[in-house]
């Protein structure tokens, strides 16, 4: 049977009651003529008789790309924007580059680090980047990257060294200028924080920072000389503390002491050094008795042992000669510099009327400066911690203590 008599049928014949559903019920009360109707829309689906529409686009239809520019407003405020990227770097999500340093590895964004660092502006599309030991510590480097990346971030004292050390290797420059405002500052660094700020100079080879704080010691020399750290510093760095023109003692007899505590901490593994330890006294700006006295025999075993070095017997000698013939040689004399008498550079001389091996030899309360004395010396400062400092005076040409000067008179109307 063909479809449309099939359809006709069907639309003819309605079914008995008890096969017919709804949907059937329904066509079966179209009319007839309607029927007919559908039956032929039916029967020319099935002979695909019609035409086939043509393409059409838009353009024929009329509707024409506008020519006006459409003005908008950014939908997302700055403030948005800021802390959403505020919160990207901060929390460091979506980081691009991973940099190593030693067995730490640190996920960062390469944009944050061309921005702030001369450093890494040359490197285009990388994924790690490894940074030497010898310059920056893993440490320097997270105290570093998280003052690019906070806004709220400040400099403390701890790692100070390191971040410094970050700061000159990466070359940030606004970082080093916030580093210096603090460390050449010596309102907000006082003498004995510059030595300790020395000691972690040392193993990171921060040459001239280490050298900053070597001239900030000043009236702390003596303070640093008594503690551990000192005793446990390289010869060379003792040399260099020994040497420098601003150490503040009250005469080079406590600076030739100093020496000889460090050399005495353990004598049998560094009297080796013993000769150029004393290089860096000026045996020259002791006073001629003390200078004899050096050369005549002690009853301490090991500090003759000391004294009875062949170049340290010609240091004192040297000493020796030139206290005596500078007192006689007249200021003015054409002598001076042949005979090499030009009087070295003095040190900052400090004085406490409390100590006394301060006063004048002439003086009743003046004490013999020995090794023993020295040690008393070193133990009174310990104990006096932070108060010793203020206890020193600085001592003006020609000044002298009052019982010092009452003496010096009686002294010389007796003879």
């Amino acid at each position: 049977m063909s479809l449309e008599e099939k359809t006709s049928s069907s639309l003819e014949e309605p079914p008995s009651s008890l096969e017919v559903d709804e949907d059937e019920q329904e066509l079966c009360k179209i009319d007839k003529e309607l029927r007919e109707k559908i039956s032929k829309s039916i029967k020319k689906q099935e002979n695909k008789s019609w035409e086939t529409l043509p393409e059409c686009r838009l353009e024929d239809m009329g509707f024409m790309e506008s020519r006006q520019d459409l003005h908008f407003t950014f939908g997302c405020s700055k403030e948005y924007m800021v802390r959403g990227i505020t919160d990207l770097l901060e929390n460091k999500k979506c980081t691009d580059v991973v940099i190593h340093v030693g067995d730490q590895s640190f996920k960062c964004h390469l944009p944050v680090l061309q921005v702030c660092t001369e450093y890494f502006k040359q490197f285009n599309r990388v994924d790690s980047v490894t940074l030497t030991t010898d310059m920056v510590t893993p440490k320097g480097f997270e105290l570093a990257y998280e003052w690019m990346t906070h806004a709220n971030a400040k400099l403390t004292r701890k790692h100070i060294v390191e971040l410094y050390m970050t700061a000159s290797f990466l070359e940030i420059p606004e970082l080093n200028a916030h580093l210096w405002s603090r460390l050449d500052n010596p309102k907000l660094l006082n003498g004995f924080e510059a030595f300790r700020l020395y000691l972690e100079c040392l193993p990171l080879k921060a040459a001239v920072l280490q050298e900053l704080m070597l001239g900030r010691i000043h009236n702390y020399f003596l303070m640093a000389v008594a503690t551990e750290e000192y005793l446990a510093l390289e010869p060379r760095h003792v040399f260099q503390l020994l040497g420098h023109i601003n150490m503040c003692v009250n005469s080079e007899m406590e600076m030739f002491m100093s020496g000889v505590r460090w050399l005495f901490y353990d004598w049998e593994n560094r009297k080796e050094f013993a000769v150029t330890i004393m290089q860096a006294i000026r045996f020259n700006l002791m006073p001629a008795w003390y200078t004899t006295v050096l050369k005549t025999k002690h009853s301490d075993a090991e500090f003759q042992e000391l004294l009875d070095m062949p170049q340290i017997q010609s240091m004192i000698n040297l000493g020796l000669s030139f206290s005596i013939t500078h007192n006689f040689l007249d200021p003015t004399s054409p002598l001076k510099e042949p005979l090499q008498m030009q009087k070295p550079q003095e040190r900052q001389w400090v004085f406490n009327p409390n100590i006394r091996h301060h006063h004048r030899y002439e003086c009743p309360k003046w004490r013999y400066l020995n090794l023993d004395v020295f040690n008393e010396y070193m133990q009174h400062i310990i104990i006096a911690g932070p108060r010793y400092v203020p206890s020193l005076e600085y001592l003006k040409p020609g000044q002298m203590m009052t019982c010092c000067h009452d003496a010096l008179e009686k002294k010389s109307l007796n003879k």
